[in-house]
């Protein structure tokens, strides 16, 4: 299989400080770059800077209200209202 090369610029204290964790593993930046990128190619990677990790069936109800479709609530009361019906 032909390869090829991914660059990223990061700051070098970060790099420093992730190459000493992932050796700690056995793994460098490209192992952790190829595993990263197999998981993300099948679907199965999702980051979340709020601290919520979120599923497919989350992500799809996301991009559908994006989209304007589904329903929306004004409040967090009417949201459990909503889900009593």
């Amino acid at each position: 299989m032909a390869q090829t090369v991914v660059r990223a610029i990061v700051e070098d204290e970060l790099k420093v400080k992730a190459q000493a964790e992932l050796a700690k593993q056995g793994l460098t930046l490209s192992d952790l770059v190829r595993m990263a990128l197999r998981e993300a190619a099948e679907g199965r990677i999702s980051f979340s800077f709020d601290g919520v990790i979120r599923n497919r069936e989350t992500l799809r109800a996301m991009k559908e209200l994006d989209e304007g479709k589904g329903e929306r609530v004004a409040s967090l009361n009417a949201f459990h209202e909503m889900m009593k019906k």
